[in-house]
């Protein structure tokens, strides 16, 4: 039975006024930001405003992310679970500025929005569908989050994991992993403190509803791997599945790796630790031909990426190299607004290759990132991000390494 503080919720259904779906986002914010039963009430409410796809399997598994740039873990750990024998129900939304699904809309003739049948065929043929939150699945989890973004309600702890948990159970999800992306910047948790405490909640929701949850915190504050872009995102996934990966990009499917460990059960971790980048490839491609496109028109793709990282941005005097990542999010993010149309969604007009470690010690005049962007753009491109590039640190800051100077 509800507690009076969410009865009001009864009232949600996908034809209400903005109006009343307001009123529930100020609801919470204001009376009940932390509590799990609200969240795991507002989960179930807003899937059931739409379909409820009902995957078969003994493993129905996911692994989510609460956003922010250069982690993969979104294209990854989908691979990692197919070979773990899971069925993949991937509900997805736009990311900033490189999510899931917006990568892998750059691939010509991919098909980002299935209809509720065309899940069901995709997963009948290769056990993985990813694909964008439309009208007809958790239709009032979208309009609920459109209005967050203009509210300013991003980082309401129980309405992101209320908008989370509803994603997974209009796909009849029972196993989630959460990346957890902590950082300054981040929607579910600034710091490790407040991020621990917002993971304690999802969990809590999630058992209310019947889901196994098991959220990891990582270290948001840097870049995660090299790569940064759409079309970007597909190279690192090329360069893992070609064994051409740096050691950096390694690491980073390594934690991806781990994410899907956590959230499984032993049975099947064994399977997960074994699956070559032979078998990652092998369920990609497969996820591909499933949904419209193909392997060749991926490569194509690619080469066409690599081929346009023709720009460069240099240290600017010797020091520890560091990248301010808020800050190139929020240029590549303009840049794609610039480009967004009816006919392109997800407009791909710059991308960067990070050349080194953050923490790492590179002399003026050695390269830093590697560049690509619209010739008649690139030099005002390149103004926007050089200063969040170009300027070392005069000590150390990395992922567990924060030197101090004073």
């Amino acid at each position: 039975m509800p507690t009076p503080e969410i009865l009001f919720f009864d009232s949600l259904s996908e034809d209400i006024s903005d109006d009343l779906i307001l009123r529930a986002i100020e609801e919470v914010r204001l009376n009940c930001p932390n509590d799990p039963e609200v969240a795991a009430y507002l989960a179930m409410k807003l899937a059931e405003s739409g379909d409820v796809i009902s995957p078969s399997g003994d493993l129905v598994a996911d692994v989510a992310s609460t956003g922010g740039p250069t982690s993969l873990s979104t294209v990854i750990t989908p691979l990692f679970l197919r070979a773990a024998g899971s069925v993949v129900p991937k509900l997805g939304v736009p990311g900033r500025p490189a999510g899931g699904i917006d990568c892998l809309a750059q691939i010509p003739y991919y098909k980002t929005t299935l209809s509720t049948a065309e899940v069901y065929q995709v997963l009948d043929t290769c056990g993985y569908a990813h694909f964008l939150v439309g009208s007809h699945l958790a239709p009032l989890d979208r309009r609920m989050f459109r209005l967050r973004q203009k509210t300013g309600d991003q980082a309401v702890p129980g309405l992101v994991t209320a908008s989370l948990l509803a994603k997974k159970l209009a796909v009849g999800i029972k196993h989630i992993g959460l990346d957890i992306r902590v950082s300054y910047f981040g929607n579910f948790g600034s710091d490790w403190l407040s991020a621990t405490e917002n993971a304690r909640l999802f969990l809590k929701a999630a058992k209310l509803v019947g889901i196994e949850a098991s959220p990891v915190l990582t270290d948001g504050q840097y870049p995660y791997q090299p790569y940064l872009g759409r079309s970007e995102t597909l190279v690192a996934l090329d360069d893992l599945f070609d064994g051409n990966a740096s050691s950096w990009l390694e690491n980073h499917c390594t934690m991806c790796r781990t994410l899907v460990l956590a959230c499984i059960n032993d049975e099947y971790r064994t399977s997960v630790i074994d699956a070559s980048r032979e078998a990652l490839r092998f369920h990609f491609n497969q996820n591909l031909i499933a949904q419209g496109s193909d392997p060749e028109r991926f490569k194509v793709l690619v080469q066409s990426t690599r081929q346009n990282h023709q720009l460069e941005i240099t240290a600017e005097y010797a020091g520890f190299s560091h990248y301010s990542i808020k800050e190139i999010r929020d240029v590549m993010v303009r840049w794609q607004k610039q480009y967004v149309s009816d006919i392109d969604l997800f407009p791909d007009p710059v991308g960067l290759i990070f050349l080194n470690r953050p923490g790492s010690w590179v002399e003026k005049g050695e390269p830093l990132a590697t560049l690509r962007a619209p010739k008649t753009k690139a030099e005002e491109v390149l103004v926007e991000l050089r200063p969040w590039i170009s300027k070392p640190a005069v000590s150390p800051r990395a992922p567990g390494l924060e030197g101090i100077y004073g």
